[in-house]
């Protein structure tokens, strides 16, 4: 991926991400049409985004441009949180003016982030990664598809369709974006990257070092958007609130022996392959 490819998403994406984000803060109007808990939410993810995820995908990027292999896969990483939030925000969030903004800031997210996986050369991952936790990350892989399946499909899904209901989490809207984002996308990513972990096979390094990145981010997001629900009245549920703490806490430990461990002498050299 061309430096300067780097460079412009990065930037785009951030002045996207500060658009969207500031609007949700500073502007009441902006989530109007949102219940109070979808709101707040929303309001939560936007202080990560500005506080932490932008200032993040900067400096990543930056570095990924300068062809730093922590760089590379920090910076990747983040984008994937940029492709999930907006993807979510595209579909879930009711109708407002910023509706192309989310929208702009979803599709170059998408479009980075297959570009940056596909030029990815995963030998080189690996080969800087001789001593990551492989076993221990893979376990955490299989468990978080354990969790999301426990709390979506055990907690929601399934009661609702034995009940004949719909659930209650639906508030005022129309279907179950994030639980279907989350099964879609991150159950499978979490199994397959766990599965290539226990074989040792070098996709498995690189989607581990990218999604423990994801996971980070997007669980410092839910934990501030409890924070917001809390402040405006909105029930809690203590022990899914407990799970996306050790969720986190976990991504964030297991992110830092990841990027730690790398061998300098390899993490320091050039990782893209020139395409045709």
């Amino acid at each position: 991926m061309d430096s300067k490819l780097i460079l412009i998403a990065t930037a785009l994406i951030a002045v996207l991400a500060i658009i969207a984000a500031g609007s949700g803060l500073l502007l009441p109007d902006t989530y109007k049409n949102d219940t109070i808990s979808g709101a707040a939410q929303q309001q939560g993810n936007d202080l990560v985004v500005l506080v932490l995820c932008v200032p993040l995908l900067l400096v990543s990027g930056f570095y990924a441009a300068k062809q730093s292999l922590r760089g590379r896969l920090i910076w990747t990483g983040t984008v994937f949180f940029f492709l999930y939030t907006y993807a979510s925000q595209s579909f879930l969030t009711a109708y407002n003016n910023m509706f192309l903004v989310y929208v702009a800031a979803f599709s170059v997210s998408l479009y980075t982030f297959a570009c940056s996986v596909l030029t990815l050369d995963v030998g080189k991952v690996r080969q800087c990664l001789p001593h990551a936790p492989v076993r221990v990350t893979a376990a955490f892989m299989f468990f978080l598809c354990f969790v999301l399946l426990l709390m979506w499909v055990g907690g929601i899904i399934f009661p609702s369709l034995l009940a004949g209901e719909r659930p209650p989490v639906l508030e005022t809207y129309t279907t179950l974006v994030i639980q279907a984002l989350d099964l879609g996308i991150i159950v499978p990513l979490a199994a397959i990257t766990g599965y290539l972990l226990l074989k040792r096979e070098a996709w498995g390094y690189a989607l581990a070092s990218v999604v423990l990145i994801k996971g980070f981010t997007l669980g410092t997001g839910i934990l501030s958007m409890v924070v917001f629900m809390a402040m405006s009245g909105v029930e809690i549920v203590i022990p899914q609130v407990v799970i996306f703490v050790l969720l986190t806490a976990c991504c964030l430990g297991l992110a830092a022996a990841f990027y730690g461990r790398m061998k300098p002498a390899v993490a320091d050299r050039a990782i893209y392959r020139s395409s045709a």
